[in-house]
């Protein structure tokens, strides 16, 4: 599991769930933190807040790349309906 560091490192493993109350974990509402790769750890309402915002932004990238990528394919369909013009 991978989850997005607040502090820019990007997307990062999880590499150990905490507990608050330093109980063994045994069912996932146990855990209350997550150590990342990176060392920073995550969890809690804020950082729900924060994957809403990124989930936000990565849908507007997808978008715009959807939108630049169709963009290119018009323009090179012109391209060739120019060139194949010129040849007849």
């Amino acid at each position: 599991m991978s989850l997005e560091c607040p502090n820019g490192h990007g997307r990062q493993n999880v590499v150990a769930n905490i507990n608050v109350e330093g109980k063994p974990i045994r069912k996932g509402d146990d855990v209350h933190i997550m150590k990342l790769a990176c060392g920073c750890q995550v969890g809690g309402p804020e950082y729900n807040k924060f994957l809403e915002k990124v989930e936000g932004i990565k849908s507007e990238e997808s978008k715009a790349i959807l939108a630049l990528k169709e963009k290119t394919r018009l323009a090179l369909g012109a391209a060739f309906q120019g060139y194949k013009a010129t040849e007849a």
